[in-house]
Formats: structure tokens, sequence, C-alpha cells
């Protein structure tokens, strides 16, 4: 990952992430590495953001933010559920490489 290349969205010069935004990205990246060869992966995003709501409320704007939709606090974060498939757009689009995750 090269912060200088600019944005991997084709209509933004620069990249629209912070280096705290990269920093939880990688980590939940590597959660999902992590479980890669078993079925509990989105078992696994779902523990690692449990205790932390912040956390989840973050992970829950970016996956927004790469989405193309409007991140509005309407319902609580508690019943907002992430899966693998959210994960791997999310990294795909902010760090600009596929993840081949099972």
């Amino acid at each position: 990952f090269k912060w200088d290349i600019g944005s991997t969205f084709p209509n933004q010069s620069n990249t629209p992430f912070t280096w705290d935004d990269v920093a939880l990205i990688v980590e939940i990246a590597e959660v999902a590495r992590m479980y890669a060869d078993t079925d509990l992966q989105d078992d696994a995003i779902q523990n690692f953001i449990k205790d932390d709501p912040e956390k989840k409320k973050k992970l829950i704007k970016l996956i927004c933010k790469v989405q193309g939709k409007t991140y509005k606090e309407t319902k609580e974060i508690d019943k907002v559920k992430i899966n693998i498939k959210d994960v791997k757009l999310l990294i795909k689009e902010a760090l600009g490489i596929n993840v081949t995750i099972l």
C-alpha cells in the first residue's frame, strides 16, 4: 500500500481515507485472513467488533463510503451485521488490492 499513489477512486486525486481508516481496514483484513479457510469468517468479524462500538461504527461508515451510500445513524449499530463480502469490498476499494478469501 503506497499512500502517495493517489486514490483508488477514479474521480478523486487523493485518497478519501485517513491513516486511522487504513489501520482499521488492515486490522479487519488480518482477522478475515486468519479465518480464510473456515466458515467462521463472519463470526470472527462480529467478535472483532462486538466489544468496541466506536470501531464498529467506523467500520460501517467506511463500508458505506466504498459502497457509495450515505451513512446516517438511524438504527443502533448493534443491529447492523458486517459480513465478509463487505470487508472484501472495503479492502479492495480502500487499499486497491484484491483479496482472495474463501
